[in-house]
């Protein structure tokens, strides 16, 4: 108790509003620590110079926030037989027969006759694209290819194109399911999907620089007319049920008559209003090309097939050539809508007015429906599959 009282033991000041040193600021008492400064620092420069999307210790590559760098297009899809992966080497990517093209694109790469002598069954078909027709694109190729290396270990076969019959000049390549060193090739999807893109939009950077403001601002006129999913929709998503368009800004006005000339919004003087299914539309055509084309020419309601069973009767084919393959599909007409359904791949054989029964738990936005999930329902209402 005594130590307790001990507390309060404080000298007593007879005047306490007289004391000069009543309101005295008194610095804390504060240990520096050098290391841990230092610790805390290299963390920082560390987590800087690595962008958290690699985990491959690549270290040359800026945030992928920098609305400056060079935009590109890149796609890809692969197939597994050796018939295929000839036909794409010797005809489509040198564009032999095709109309309009007089002379044969030239191709580049390993030797052909390495490729061909190691080719396989497997291989992937990458599409890039860049926004900038500045590029060297074979150049690029290169460019790209040892970075892939690089990242992966794998030592690849590969041949490369660039077709010009498109007025947007663009590079195909194909990877062999094997490389040098007898490894089967493999992709992640996150490479897949993001990292060989973000490595693709860096190098061009290197190459040709950084985005001028007129570039940025050239892309940013023609965002409003986008026939897919935009920061401007998602602004108009959280807009009331009827959009007032007097104090919005332009652009966004701008995406509400480009919505309405579509027929995803109707118009009532200085009033918009979005179509329920929207938000589906833009995405699905984003994804799938035709998709906006069908939904503006369709009698009943169409919609994406979101998953599960569904039987009916196939209303239309869509069957593109193999290098654009992602965007087959077929529709399924019900008695009130019609349902798009994508088909990875589709085999070229006649669908049109047949009943067909199809199983999957996929649907949406994704790729994983192929022929083998397709079966075909005869008068009995016996099923059997389409590759049979």
């Amino acid at each position: 108790m005594q130590n307790l009282k001990s507390i309060f033991d404080h000298p007593k000041i007879s005047d306490p509003e007289r004391d000069p040193h009543l309101y005295d600021w008194k610095r804390p008492f504060h240990g520096k620590n050098d290391v841990a400064y230092l610790n805390k620092l290299l963390k920082r420069r560390s987590r800087k110079a690595v962008p958290e999307r690699f985990s491959s210790g690549i270290t040359d590559y800026n945030s992928f926030g920098n609305c400056c760098k060079q935009r590109v297009f890149f796609t890809t899809t692969y197939a597994k037989t050796l018939k295929s992966h000839k036909e794409y080497i010797k005809n489509y990517m040198p564009q032999k027969d095709k109309p309009g093209i007089t002379e044969e694109a030239e191709m580049f790469g390993v030797p052909p006759e390495e490729y061909l002598d190691n080719m396989v069954p497997l291989h992937f078909k990458w599409i890039i694209s860049p926004e900038s027709q500045k590029v060297d694109l074979q150049l690029l190729a290169n460019a790209v290819i040892k970075h892939i290396e690089q990242l992966t270990g794998y030592e690849f076969y590969w041949r490369g194109v660039i077709h010009t019959d498109t007025g947007h000049h663009h590079l195909h390549i194909v990877v062999n399911g094997k490389d040098k060193n007898g490894k089967s090739v493999r992709f992640p999807k996150d490479m897949i999907k993001n990292t060989i893109r973000e490595i693709t939009s860096n190098i061009i950077t290197n190459m040709v620089g950084e985005r001028t403001q007129e570039e940025i601002e050239n892309a940013k006129a023609r965002l409003p007319l986008a026939k897919r999913w935009t920061e401007f929709d998602e602004q108009l998503k959280e807009m009331p049920e009827k959009i007032f368009i007097k104090n919005l800004q332009p652009s966004i006005v701008q995406r509400l008559q480009f919505l309405h000339s579509i027929n995803l919004a109707t118009k009532d003087g200085l009033f918009y209003s979005l179509n329920p299914d929207f938000e589906e539309v833009l995405k699905a055509t984003g994804r799938y090309n035709l998709y906006l084309e069908e939904y503006l020419k369709s009698d009943l309601p169409l919609r994406l097939f979101e998953g599960g069973t569904i039987t009916g009767k196939v209303d239309k084919v869509i069957n593109f050539d193999r290098d654009e393959s992602w965007n087959d599909a077929i529709i399924i007409r019900k008695e009130n809508e019609r349902i798009y359904i994508p088909v990875y791949q589709l085999h070229k054989q006649h669908l049109e007015g047949r009943t067909v029964r199809i199983e999957h738990a996929a649907g949406g936005t994704n790729r994983n429906i192929s022929n083998k999930d397709i079966r075909i329902v005869d008068n009995k209402n016996r099923d059997y599959s389409l590759t049979r």
